[in-house]
């Protein structure tokens, strides 16, 4: 590998935005919805539409709303067995809240997806009946990922899976194949979703048999009257429920987090092979956010594969993720290979240890700095200097002190050298708007779950969930949860 500044050829696709970047270059058109543009690091114009896309996002509609407006299947909101399963969510709140926040980075691109396809908007539900829109999620089964896809089926539709991948767990490659997958079963059954809906659950051929059935006894073969199996008959009107919940927010009040319509995923193609924890670092994320909208690599090698596969990041760190990677050098310290040999894949950085107190005034520094080893946390960012950077304006950007800033990175005087590339520890701000007075900052250990957090700390289980946007399945050992212990007894 060369020694001199990677080259890193960078991709970005922008989900479902339409893109125009200046200097008489337009992102390459795709019948997917999809920009996609190339260069090395992002110039002025890239950043200004980045920007807009950025600001077009905060000032969005809700995408409640809009999908409510979408809505083109009949529910039979008469039907008992829909009642009977509009009465098991109003009453389950908190899962259907859980899965709906989960759902929230996808909604706009998922929408995209099956408006484009010519597909009823239901179906942007059925993640929640699948998997409560949880990308980790494995039946007994072996049905995989938000849409529950089978590995024959996945294969069929062209999804890779691998020690090192599962598409069916990328939420990104499995929407396509699942909306085609649904397409296919319309057409199949000429265009009656009831029963594509239904063999989505169980099968084309053990719904078609259901029919032939009911033909051959003579008894009616509209979906409510076919012999399948009872999770099959649990699964339409579960979708039908959901959607007449959501058609209906004066009838069934539910409190829906906030999605807005507008595109808030980045695809970003880095063109080599690259830990998930030094991306998160390059990003400013936090490793468990990362994974989580990379579901589809390994979660034990946290590695992506090269060039074959792309990263998913907010939009709102396509900026400084695609300049500290085109800054960062192949032969850099914090690279693939030492966070391959370091322990749990984090490299040692011969500076300081950061610990945290916990102050009244939320949103100031929290740190303390003694002069021991420091090690790279998830959530850390790395940053080159710029032109008119100071150890100040840094700090002030990330909400830190300068202090610290100084202590991570052995800076003893106050100038900084343009492209020098430094340590931000941003963990330590990491959930500062999630946290209250009284909240405990806890480490995951081996053997925990969030029941077991709960209990520790006296706290629900589901305020664990929504605080933090975790489950068992996404526990991470060495992670830092927020535990909203303010408001237990």
């Amino acid at each position: 590998m060369p020694k001199n500044k990677s080259r890193v050829l960078v991709s970005i696709i922008l989900l479902g935005a339409g893109c125009y970047f200046g200097n008489g270059s337009f992102a390459a058109s795709s019948i997917e919805g999809i920009q996609i543009y190339q260069n090395e690091h992002l110039s002025p114009a890239h950043k200004q539409k980045l920007a807009e896309d950025l600001s077009r996002y905060r000032h969005a509609d809700n995408v409640w709303d809009v999908l409510r407006d979408e809505f083109s299947l009949p529910h039979y909101e008469d039907n008992p067995a829909v009642l009977e399963k509009i009465d098991w969510f109003m009453n389950n709140q908190d899962f259907l809240l859980h899965s709906m926040t989960r759902a929230a980075p996808y909604l706009y691109y998922i929408l995209q997806q099956v408006k484009k396809r010519h597909l009823p908007a239901e179906l942007v539900l059925l993640p929640i009946i699948e998997s409560g829109y949880n990308p980790f999620s494995l039946s007994n089964k072996g049905a995989a990922g938000i849409w529950q896809l089978m590995p024959d089926t996945a294969s069929g539709y062209g999804i890779r899976q691998d020690g090192w991948y599962d598409g069916r767990r990328d939420v990104i490659v499995s929407t396509r194949a699942a909306l085609n997958y649904l397409a296919y079963l319309q057409n199949f059954f000429e265009g009656n979703w009831l029963y594509a809906i239904a063999a989505y659950n169980t099968g084309e051929g053990n719904l078609l048999s259901a029919i032939k059935r009911n033909i051959r006894d003579g008894r009616d073969t509209d979906f409510w009257s076919l012999p399948v199996a009872q999770q099959t008959k649990d699964f339409v009107p579960s979708l039908l429920a959901l959607a007449v919940i959501i058609s209906h927010p004066e009838k069934y009040p539910f409190h829906f987090p906030a999605v807005r319509n507008a595109p808030y995923l980045a695809q970003i193609d880095v063109g080599e092979e690259m830990s998930l924890k030094y991306a998160a670092a390059l990003a400013g994320l936090d490793y468990t956010t990362m994974t989580t909208l990379n579901p589809g690599f390994n979660r034990h090698t946290a590695t992506t594969t090269p060039a074959s596969t792309k990263l998913v990041l907010p939009i709102e760190n396509v900026v400084q993720f695609t300049e500290n990677l085109s800054a960062s050098t192949f032969n850099h310290p914090l690279h693939l290979a030492h966070y391959k040999n370091s322990p749990r894949g984090m490299p040692s950085i011969e500076t300081a240890f950061i610990s945290t107190r916990k102050t009244k005034n939320i949103n100031s520094s929290i740190t303390s700095v003694s002069p021991q080893s420091y090690t790279l946390q998830p959530g850390d960012t790395v940053y080159m200097v710029r032109a008119d950077d100071t150890l100040e304006s840094i700090a002030a950007r990330f909400h830190i002190n300068v202090q610290s800033l100084q202590a991570v990175n052995r800076i003893n005087n106050r100038k900084l050298p343009i492209g020098k590339e430094l340590i931000v520890p941003t963990h330590l701000a990491s959930n500062h708007d999630s946290i209250q007075p009284g909240d405990t900052i806890y480490m995951v250990r081996h053997g925990d779950t969030i029941e077991k957090i709960a209990d520790k700390f006296h706290t629900t289980a589901a305020a664990i969930r929504l605080t933090n946007l975790v489950d068992d399945n996404s526990l991470v050992e060495g992670e830092k949860l927020v535990v909203p212990t303010h408001f237990s007894g």
